[in-house]
């Protein structure tokens, strides 16, 4: 069954109000004084009043320099928050692969997507998730792109796990995108099985910052391209990592339980999202 998606895309508002100083009616005698009329409200003891000269040259000033205000002001935008969906894959009775030590891959999965999520938020990211606990009833893939595809991220990540290969794998879908000639019909429903289609460009970027960042923190990538779900079913730049052990040469290998191991392949992500959101946010034709 099809399902239709919308996508939803302020202005700042700069009052200037001017400064006005009245002229002095009255002009400087030689002596810096100046007799007051008899009848002055303002006169005390009819004594001549020493006119404030260092008051009136800052008010002077302070005159010159607001008439050299620039007449608008930039207004200072905020970091913007880019929304991160992270959906940890398995979950209830879906175990997932049976990694070493007895454990579940829908366990390593929610673990290390807990070890990511502070580490993007830190960075300034919005992280919103599948699920944050292990559910009695887990959602089915169709769901998780349900729900990832409503929230409107601007990117999402599918966390895997296995005992076998090396590094880390890093998958992008195999859909072909549109044709740019292809103009595309407003508010037209999306064939939920092609639904990746459209943001395939986007999720190579992705897919390419994050194993760009990787290899900087000497950690073994591969990159390729599947057609699976949810991935296929997401409407968002989108990319699935599973996790696998770190066989470097000449040492043994390292388990995927490793924290160390872990935290390194969590810092790399982070980083890639952080390079990839300043690209994202650059304008159309700016230079690079």
């Amino acid at each position: 069954m099809p399902h239709p998606f919308r996508l939803y895309r302020k202005g700042w508002g700069i009052e200037r109000s001017e400064t006005v100083f009245l002229k002095l009616a009255t002009s400087f005698t030689p002596t810096g004084t100046f007799p007051l009329p008899s009848r002055s409200p303002f006169t005390i003891n009819q004594t001549p009043l020493i006119l404030p000269h260092r008051q009136i040259a800052t008010y002077l000033t302070l005159a010159i320099l607001t008439s050299l205000l620039p007449l608008t002001v930039a207004a200072q935008q905020p970091v913007p928050r880019t929304v991160i969906l992270l959906d940890a894959a398995h979950g209830g009775p879906d175990s997932g692969a049976h990694l070493p030590n007895n454990l579940l891959e829908k366990d390593l999965t929610l673990a290390f997507a807990t070890r990511l999520r502070a580490l993007l938020t830190t960075s300034g990211f919005t992280i919103i998730s599948t699920h944050d606990s292990d559910p009695s009833v887990p959602f089915t893939t169709d769901q998780r792109a349900e729900i990832a595809n409503h929230a409107h991220p601007s990117a999402c990540l599918i966390l895997h796990a296995t005992s076998s290969g090396n590094g880390i794998h890093i998958v992008s879908s195999a859909l072909t995108p549109p044709s740019d000639l292809d103009e595309p019909e407003p508010h037209a429903t999306i064939p939920w099985n092609t639904a990746q289609a459209a943001s395939v460009p986007q999720s190579l970027s992705l897919a390419n910052e994050v194993g760009l960042a990787l290899e900087h923190a000497k950690l073994p990538v591969i990159l390729s391209r599947a057609s699976l779900r949810p991935l296929d079913n997401l409407t968002c730049p989108a990319i699935a990592i599973e996790i696998a052990p770190f066989a470097a040469p000449g040492s043994d290998p390292i388990p995927i339980t490793d924290v160390t191991y872990q935290q390194n392949i969590a810092r790399a992500i982070a980083a890639a999202l952080t390079s990839w959101r300043s690209h994202q946010s650059t304008p159309a034709g700016a230079a690079k």
